[in-house]
């Protein structure tokens, strides 16, 4: 546990109404950025698999099936691999920012070119293709920048919440991508039945790039990097409402200083140094096993390939396969946000035990249901609406444990492993996220609903790996997770004096100036 009680330290937010906090809420601009780049990272992630409904597309990129599917799906994780380590080295020497700026970039020009596909006389799935992949160089820049950005800019009352919620605007991306597949795939004829929503992403890409221009650098970057006044500054503007005197900020700036003074004496940047430690090598295991529960669980199917789960079962109707998603994705967005409200009581650890029972039984049901419509030999209602039901079942317990899954490699980290271990977390997601959405369209083709038994004891040995490996982080600081690896070390406890001092001023009816000028001495 903790060895201390961070939570009871004064701070600006506890007084203030949400309106009178203007740090806070510049605060949240910057955060709004990264959420609306997430929404768009949403959009773009399901984009393909509603277009596959259209026959405008299929006939414009010429009816990729099998291989040369699972090839166009698969093409921007190729190219996320290739991008992670150019992506670490510029987050941790030039800035977290560029990571984003490259994102909006990257978007731009992609959806440009894949909306070429289709013109008489050009390759339209090589085009397509061409496009797939600069998308996937920025789509992994975002990835990798945001996820630290928002563990190391938020609000320390907040960050869980705001850490936990950084899914849910990727699910409401998907959100908007049914209802305007659903719209525009369902009742337009065409080309730009299927140009109209690949072309809206342009707008998104737009904003991300003018917005960006006005979030500072994180704090614990600037302090890396000689940078200590406007780290502080940055502090006492956004987390303590200008007050430089504040408790928390004064607290929370100590602890960042102590533990990245520590890390760089330490030289805990370097791959030497971090593959020596046994904390630091379980961190990054748990780095590889979070992206192995997301991909490797069946969810892929069910998220890129639903058109075909659907074809298995006699709902072959586009307007029905993109309304059903449609309202999917609105459903798995609330089933998110349950789950952000539930971490506030509950470890993630709890979350991810819980709901992995219930994937297993879904991926059993789904494997019935398709081989009762298989066997039959005519058109069976029943198997329809139990396949369905089962997708949902299984979409909503999956999404209740995405907010713990997508975070924590992150949060986990160090510091000066935090780029580092999520080069680890994406090479692996990549990787996994290029074989299922390869593999997945070959299988399905090949084998139909068989091919949900080639998960099941997948997730037994994801849930097996999760209860004697995942370490529980609620309750701590960003810096003082390490308490949680290391069983209290230097790093972790180096901050623990200063909190005292605060906490004896409350217990002994001292007066907030006098506990603020005794944190100030510390």
């Amino acid at each position: 546990m903790s060895t201390t009680n961070w939570q009871a330290i004064p701070n600006a937010s506890d007084h203030l109404k949400w309106y009178e906090n203007k740090g806070q809420l510049k605060l949240n601009f910057f955060l709004s950025i990264v959420a609306v780049g997430m929404l768009l990272n949403g959009y773009d992630g399901s984009l393909i698999s509603g277009l596959q409904a259209s026959d405008a597309w299929q006939a414009d990129v010429g009816y990729p099936n099998g291989v040369k599917l699972g090839l166009l799906n698969a093409c921007g994780s190729f190219s996320g691999v290739a991008v992670g380590p150019i992506i670490t080295y510029i987050d941790e020497h030039f800035g977290r920012r560029w990571g984003i700026r490259f994102y909006g970039v990257t978007i731009l020009l992609g959806s440009i070119i894949g909306c070429i596909a289709g013109v008489s006389g050009a390759n339209g799935y090589a085009l397509f293709c061409v496009g797939r992949v600069i998308i996937g160089f920025g789509l992994t820049s975002f990835l990798m920048t945001s996820l630290i950005v928002v563990q190391e800019i938020s609000h320390p009352r907040s960050r869980s919440t705001v850490a936990h919620a950084w899914n849910s605007w990727y699910i409401l991306g998907l959100f908007i991508e049914g209802w305007v597949i659903f719209g525009c795939v369902g009742y337009m004829q065409g080309s730009w039945s299927w140009r109209i929503p690949y072309i809206i992403q342009v707008g998104f890409a737009v904003y991300i790039l003018v917005a960006v221009q006005f979030v500072p650098e994180t704090p614990r970057w600037l302090f890396a990097h000689g940078r200590e006044e406007e780290a502080f500054q940055f502090m006492v503007t956004y987390h303590g409402n200008g007050d430089p005197q504040d408790p928390l900020v004064l607290f929370e700036y100590e602890e960042m200083k102590s533990a990245i003074t520590q890390e760089k004496n330490a030289k805990a940047e370097k791959w030497s140094t971090i593959l020596k430690g046994r904390s630091n090598r379980h961190r990054l295991g748990l780095a590889t096993l979070m992206p192995f529960l997301f991909n490797m669980s069946g969810a892929s199917i069910l998220y890129t390939y639903y058109t075909i789960v659907f074809d298995q079962v006699g709902i072959t109707n586009a307007t029905t396969q993109t309304g059903i998603a449609a309202g999917l994705n609105g459903f798995t967005w609330f089933c998110q946000i349950a789950a952000v409200y539930t971490s506030k009581f509950v470890g993630r650890r709890k979350i991810v035990l819980f709901t992995w029972p219930f994937l297993l039984l879904c991926l059993i049901g789904l494997c019935v249901s398709g081989g009762v419509y298989s066997n039959t030999g005519e058109v069976n209602t029943s198997a329809g609406i139990a396949t369905v039901s089962l997708v949902w079942i299984y979409q909503g317990f999956f999404n209740f444990a995405c907010p713990i899954i997508y975070p924590y490699a992150s949060e986990v980290q160090t510091f000066s492993m935090r780029s580092k271990g999520l080069l680890v977390w994406n090479t692996v997601y990549q990787l996994q996220g290029a074989y299922v959405a390869w593999v997945d369209a070959i299988a399905l083709d090949a084998i139909g609903y068989k091919y949900y038994i080639v998960y099941m004891p997948l997730v037994v040995i994801e849930f097996v790996l999760v209860y004697f490996f995942m370490v529980e982080t609620k309750g701590y600081t960003l810096e003082e997770i390490a308490l949680a690896f290391d069983g209290g070390s230097k790093i972790s406890l180096a901050n623990a004096d200063v909190l005292p001092s605060v906490e004896h001023s409350q217990r002994s009816g001292e007066s907030t100036e006098e506990g603020r000028r005794e944190v100030d001495d510390k």
